[in-house]
């Protein structure tokens, strides 16, 4: 009897470490699952495992995505940039024990967390092809851009989600071979969701919105008193708003977040037109983008998700520069009077009408099909063995 020989599914390790990668992959995850030539094996950890941050890996049970393992690596009671990089050297060990069990082909990866550099240097040492997705791109304002570039020059495969990043990862020296332009996963499908309507977000998270909403979404920038300074101005333009829900979202765990989740919680406690969610769950962040009147903050879904809902956002300070600058982008400075003008703008008619004309920087169709082509036929023999270009 003439044996039957089945080909090796190619073994795709994707690694969440917190509820923004987790959106962006999600679709991505569940095509990797689906096909019949790669297997899925899928990692949690960093903020996914933490219950100040939400314990969001309760959302990746709640999607039915089996978790091949769990990587807890946040210490506590010590300084902020002590806890990072007690995080790292921690992911370091368990880490490379993760691979050495899991034994992937390819490791995939998403975005500029500083706990995505031990897991990419992990696989150089144990040659093991890293594929990144959003290199590229440029974040002035925060230590994110510094391991941005890092993860580019320790990764092989580079999924872009723009001719503009595309051209900065060549820029760093990579094998324009090994570069594509595919736009970003996140994007995708979401003209495909079925958002929540007024009412249903409403009854499923107990609040009412107001005559006017807004969405507050603020992230650290490196400097600790600036941070402080930003805040504390936010905080007393919302404050003087009339007939207003500011609806908050938790920070990420990024240095000098404690100063945010402080001021948030201060915030609360004065101004009871006010609601605070450590994470809301992609469907439910998106669905409350669709029906405020605008985003408030610093946060990447201004410039990622925001344009394709069409909707306002005041980006303060200097976080998310180096950041192509769509139609919907209000920039701010982080003085009172700016930040009370950019919200002002929101209301205006003559910008509303601008809205119609974003260009979606991240939008690309098909994404999730083009990286899932690449990621079962491309050959990895070797492709740790880099030229300068």
């Amino acid at each position: 009897m003439k044996k039957l020989h089945y080909k090796k599914k190619r073994k795709i390790c994707v690694i969440s470490t917190n509820r923004a990668d987790y959106g962006h992959l999600k679709n991505l995850i569940d095509q990797i699952e689906l096909n019949s030539k790669l297997e899925l094996q899928f990692v949690v950890s960093g903020s996914h495992l933490n219950k100040r941050y939400g314990y969001t890996i309760k959302e990746i049970i709640k999607d039915n995505i089996p978790i091949k393992d769990r990587i807890k690596l946040h210490a506590t009671g010590i300084s902020e940039s002590d806890k990072i990089l007690k995080n790292n050297s921690k992911a370091l060990i368990k880490f490379s024990k993760c691979f050495s069990r899991l034994k992937p082909d390819i490791i995939l990866i998403l975005g500029d967390r500083y706990e995505l550099l031990p897991i990419a240097e992990v696989a150089l040492f144990k040659n093991i092809a890293v594929a990144h997705l959003h290199g590229g791109e440029i974040t002035e304002g925060v230590f994110d851009e510094q391991i941005r570039h890092s993860i580019t020059k320790l990764s092989d495969i580079h999924f872009v989600a723009n001719k503009i990043f595309e051209k900065n990862v060549e820029k760093l020296g990579e094998n324009t071979d090994n570069i594509y332009c595919v736009g970003s996963p996140g994007c995708e499908k979401i003209n495909e969701i079925k958002f929540k309507s007024k009412d249903e977000l409403e009854k499923t998270l107990n609040f009412k919105f107001l005559e006017k909403n807004l969405l507050v979404t603020m992230h650290p920038e490196n400097d600790r008193k600036k941070t402080k300074s930003m805040i504390a101005n936010l905080f007393y333009v919302l404050k003087k708003l009339n007939k207003t829900k500011i609806f908050f979202t938790g920070t990420n765990s990024d240095l000098n977040s404690d100063i945010i989740n402080y001021e948030i919680n201060r915030f609360l406690k004065k101004n009871k037109n006010s609601v605070f969610f450590k994470s809301l769950g992609q469907k439910n962040y998106l669905s409350i983008m669709k029906v405020v009147d605008g985003v408030i903050g610093n946060s990447s879904s201004g410039f990622i998700e925001a344009p394709i809902l069409k909707k306002p956002v005041v980006n303060i300070g200097d976080r998310q520069n180096g950041r192509p600058i769509d139609k919907n982008i209000i920039s701010s400075k982080i003085q009172k009077h700016d930040i009370k003008e950019s919200i002002k703008k929101i209301y205006n008619i003559n910008f509303k009408k601008k809205l119609k004309e974003v260009k979606k920087y991240y939008f690309k169709v098909n994404t999730s099909d083009d990286i899932i082509k690449i990621l079962i036929k491309k050959n990895i023999k070797n492709i740790k063995i880099k030229k300068f270009n």
